[in-house]
């Protein structure tokens, strides 16, 4: 299906159009500005535009790339970055983190075992439900990217600090 050595900016620039391609090559070119790498992987044993995002080997993100439906999908790894629950960020930025979270889908979202969700605080605010990768920013706007790219980067800096 998938089955090549293409970069994940040559499948971005088939699979997507207009600000939805730009905004995606936007923020793949802010990872390696930043010494991420980026890594192609299956999926369950199936070969899906999949990639996984580390710094220093640590996991910072995953991108998914939908071919069908023109999307793209970045899920920021929360789990080890605990300063997302309370990071001091405006309004706008908060209203648009809760707008992307992850809610659990009766177990079918993969998220988590129990299939409920977990009670998780998100930029000071206790939400309910929240699946284990707690954001899905999918096919972001300029807030949406700007939020994004702030949440790597405050990955990052953890894994650099080590905290």
């Amino acid at each position: 299906m998938f089955k090549s050595k293409k970069s994940i900016k040559e499948y971005i620039g088939e699979v997507l159009v207009g600000s939805t391609q730009e905004h995606a090559l936007a923020f793949v070119s802010h990872l390696r500005s930043s010494d991420m790498t980026i890594r192609r992987f299956t999926y369950h044993g199936k070969d899906t535009l999949h990639w996984e995002v580390k710094f220093q080997g640590e996991l910072v993100c995953y991108i998914l790339l939908d071919a069908e439906n023109s999307d793209w999908t970045m899920m920021p790894d929360n789990s080890a970055t605990s300063r997302f629950s309370e990071y001091p960020i405006d309004n706008v930025m908060k209203e648009t983190a809760w707008q992307n979270l992850n809610i659990c889908n009766n177990g079918r979202c993969g998220g988590c075992k129990q299939g409920t969700g977990n009670p998780t605080m998100v930029f000071g605010k206790e939400i309910e439900h929240v699946c284990g990768m707690a954001y899905n920013f999918t096919n972001p706007d300029a807030k949406a990217l700007q939020l994004a790219i702030k949440m790597m980067d405050v990955r990052k800096s953890d894994i650099a600090q080590k905290v």
